[in-house]
């Protein structure tokens, strides 16, 4: 009759060891100690690389948002038509790695945006101001940022959209478009303000001509936009400048020679060639009454 684990009473009264049990259990022990560390250590080497490869998302990011962040951080920007409700709507289209160009409906301008990147995995579409223009998660929703919405509003997709084609337009073309833009100023903002092209512009090719009428139109619209910023600098300008004209140039700028805005592009650098209506704005601002504030508008 047992009394306790591997203690009997035997066939004379006495005690002894029951060594077989005692043996047996000693086996199971050991074989419990020596396989619990391979297990786990098996499970270690296996589990290990999978462990290792979760990104620190940082504070507050669980770990599966983190590998999603990692794996998607600088995906490409759905390019299409977006809708923004009361923002309108506006088309992106990939221009080259990390570039795209926006376009608002009922606009000819086409911005060209530069990606960064953003918190969580976001990127940031940019103005050549500097300023944002688009914010894209890492999910793919669209907040578009404008003048009369600096917070923000959402952007849903529509549709897709074919590519644009280069503009080519004709020296008579550019021509009547130079006329059009005097006229324009004039009859809108009561200033006279002669328009021009450099007579190397009007002899070149149809493409490079395309180039130059990019230049001419952002430069109406960004004197425009200047003298809707700035209503007590309509003096100043009227002053300070009397005409405009666009040339070829080492690089996109907008300088003052005498009494003439002087815009100059680089055709074989594309839409990236002519500063846009935001960025003339802004050097308008900065050549009349100093340095301007950050443009975040369509």
């Amino acid at each position: 009759m047992p009394y306790w684990h591997g203690i009997v009473r035997d066939k004379e009264g006495g005690w002894c060891v029951r060594r077989k049990a005692k043996a047996t259990a000693m086996r199971c022990v050991l074989k419990t100690v020596y396989t619990l560390p391979v297990l786990l250590l098996a499970g270690i080497a296996l589990a290990g690389p999978v462990a290792l490869a979760q990104p620190d998302g940082g504070p507050g990011v669980p770990p599966g948002m983190a590998s999603r962040l990692a794996s998607e951080r600088m995906g490409p920007v759905q390019p299409g038509v977006y809708n923004a409700g009361d923002g309108g709507s506006f088309t992106i289209q990939s221009y080259g790695p990390n570039r795209y160009l926006l376009r608002f409906e009922g606009h000819t301008e086409n911005f060209v945006l530069t990606v960064e990147r953003a918190s969580l995995g976001a990127k940031m579409l940019k103005y050549d101001t500097g300023t944002t223009a688009l914010r894209v998660s890492v999910w793919g929703g669209v907040t578009l940022y404008t003048q009369d919405a600096p917070q923000g509003v959402p952007a849903t997709f529509q549709s897709p959209t074919p590519q644009a084609s280069e503009l080519e337009i004709s020296t008579g073309e550019l021509q009547t478009a130079i006329n059009d833009e005097s006229s324009h100023i004039t009859y809108v903002q009561n200033i006279a303000l002669k328009f021009s092209a450099d007579p190397a512009v009007l002899a070149s090719d149809p493409e490079t001509r395309g180039r130059a009428f990019d230049a001419l139109t952002n430069a109406a619209v960004g004197i425009e936009r200047f003298l809707a910023a700035n209503p007590s600098a309509r003096q100043i300008l009227v002053k300070r400048v009397n005409s405009v004209k666009v040339a070829e140039g080492g690089k996109p700028t907008v300088a003052l020679s005498g009494q003439t805005l002087l815009v100059s592009f680089v055709p074989s650098e594309g839409h990236e060639g002519h500063a846009s209506s935001l960025a003339i704005q802004q050097e308008i601002g900065k050549l009349l009454i100093g340095p301007a504030r950050d443009i975040a508008t369509k």
